[in-house]
């Protein structure tokens, strides 16, 4: 009973706290991190601010905490208060997609006894009533799907993980989901699917690979979060394309251009050794989101702590309209114009920097450069943003 008192007042305090920084406008909401730390534990978690309707707050309120499981991080903290070597640390990602909440809390530590291990909790909210968002309800046919989903485990994402996975059960299908624009990442307790470091594994799908099974309704989930949106060329496509170019990002890829690389590879630590391209150094990060995505630095000596990202290469998924596999050359030019250069890329060049024959059209977008290469037939093979 007294952890749970001291859980309660925790809470208000935080609350207290939260409303000291200023209300949310009534009909926009948005996340705010809430953390405590006690002795060398830390638990961070999102709230939700500006939901005008008190039922619908509270309810959001409700089904945030379950599904993120905060009260249980923050009990735990609380019986490691006295030990010097044990901990906990949570850290939180998520976003407002339309009048959808997703949200992924990763936990880490003594989480329930003195060993070490990792956890991912989840929720997933519809705004329009609070109700806890099921994957059934993004597909037209949700059995379908389901198959079509662990086929697609089974033999695309299967081979290209096992050599650098403790173990790995893809399928079935895992409960925990997170949803973003570009796509889909399902979620996976570690005894289940679990890194070389022991941390509990994921994996990202982008919509583009998955839209036959998708409900494509104007009212469906996918649409509402913004996913059509990824996946369409059209006419407002070419300004969303050079404003997210002139942003030295790209979607939901935690990174941007000029950014240290140390800071990221101790953050999200290296899947594999650096590989050579001609001009630098192609790194590969852990984690979900950077699932053939590449960072490019620098090579001009063997050590890169003091490299910084120079440019981000996507070889998978799906950027406003401009999706892998998928778009052709003659539509991106139609929706972007002419590029300000192109360049062919034979056998030997496109070896040196491991891509596809094909060629490639470059696009200056204030500070930086959209390079969108196609394979030999003409479609997008990697998009790369650079200095």
């Amino acid at each position: 009973m007294r952890i749970r008192e001291c859980i309660r007042k925790i809470l208000c305090v935080a609350a207290i706290l939260s409303l000291a920084a200023g209300p949310a406008l009534a009909d926009d909401v948005s996340l705010t991190e809430m953390s405590l730390a006690l002795g060398s534990s830390v638990v961070r978690y999102p709230a939700a601010d500006g939901i005008a309707d008190e039922t619908l707050r509270e309810a959001v309120d409700e089904k945030m905490k379950a599904g993120l499981d905060t009260d249980t991080y923050l009990g735990r903290m609380m019986t490691l208060i006295s030990e010097e070597t044990l901990r906990i640390e949570t850290t939180w990602e998520g976003a407002v997609l339309g009048d959808v909440i997703s949200c992924v809390v990763s936990a880490e530590g003594a989480l329930a006894d003195s060993r070490s291990t990792h956890r991912w909790t989840w929720t997933n909210i519809d705004l329009r009533d609070g109700h806890e968002i099921t994957l059934d309800e993004l597909f037209a046919d949700g059995e379908t799907a389901r198959a079509a989903l662990e086929e697609y485990l089974d033999f695309e994402v299967a081979p290209e993980l096992s050599a650098h996975l403790a173990n790995s059960e893809l399928t079935p299908l895992p409960d925990g989901f997170r949803l973003e624009r570009t796509g889909l990442t399902l979620l996976y307790p570690v005894n289940r699917l679990s890194t070389l470091r022991d941390r509990a594994g994921a994996v990202k799908i982008g919509w583009n690979e998955i839209r036959g099974y998708l409900d494509d309704g104007e009212d469906g989930i996918p649409a509402r979060i913004g996913a059509a949106e990824m996946m369409t060329l059209d006419d407002e496509s070419a300004e969303r394309i050079r404003e997210m170019a002139e942003s030295g990002r790209l979607p939901d890829i935690p990174v941007e251009i000029g950014e240290g690389l140390k800071a990221l590879t101790d953050h999200y630590h290296m899947l594999t050794d650096p590989d050579v391209y001609e001009g630098g150094r192609l790194f590969a990060l852990e984690g979900a989101c950077f699932r053939n995505v590449f960072l490019m630095t620098d090579f001009l000596s063997e050590k890169w702590d003091d490299s910084i990202v120079q440019g981000i290469r996507m070889d998978r998924g799906c950027a406003w309209g401009l999706c892998i596999g998928e778009t052709a050359r003659e539509d991106w030019r139609t929706a972007l114009g002419e590029p300000d250069a192109e360049t062919e890329l034979d056998a030997d060049k496109a070896e040196a920097n491991r891509m596809e024959p094909g060629a490639c059209d470059y696009y200056n977008c204030g500070n930086y450069q959209l390079r969108l290469y196609c394979n030999g037939d003409g479609i997008l093979s990697s998009i790369v943003l650079t200095e």
